[in-house]
């Protein structure tokens, strides 16, 4: 008996991870879109940047790492390394492109802090990886 609330537990986990992963992973996941529009904004990045401009073949491997690793994520396959990757990701862009502290700053900070905790804890059972 207590193995089987032991295991409805982590099936409920499993189940938030699961959720939550697809919710934290649609911002950069749906970044597709815009490449596969031809929409990326290459001179926002370019121009926009308040700390560095970054050259245009840089903001393409940055569209490419937010589509790639938010994929990764949503479906659960290298979940932590991808959740760091998009965590060093959205470190540099809120730096480089946000007023420290204003709302869109503290926006990008709590997804930060939203994939640092996937990073630990993993995707959960059910993910391809089922860690």
């Amino acid at each position: 008996m207590l193995d089987n609330l032991v295991l409805n537990k982590l099936e409920g986990n499993d189940s938030v991870l699961l959720v939550g992963r697809i919710l934290i992973a649609l911002i950069y996941a749906s970044a597709v879109v815009g490449l596969l529009s031809g929409k990326v904004p290459v001179e926002f990045a370019a121009n926009g940047a308040k700390v560095f401009a970054l050259p245009a073949i840089i903001v393409w491997i940055g569209y490419s790492i937010k589509v790639i690793a938010g994929i990764c994520i949503i479906v659960g396959f290298q979940t932590r390394l991808s959740a760091l990757a998009l965590a060093v990701f959205t470190l540099i862009t809120a730096f480089n492109y946000h007023d420290i502290g204003g709302m869109i700053f503290m926006k990008e900070m709590t997804m930060l802090g939203g994939l640092l905790v996937l990073s630990a804890v993993g995707p959960g059972r059910f993910s391809l990886d089922k860690r």
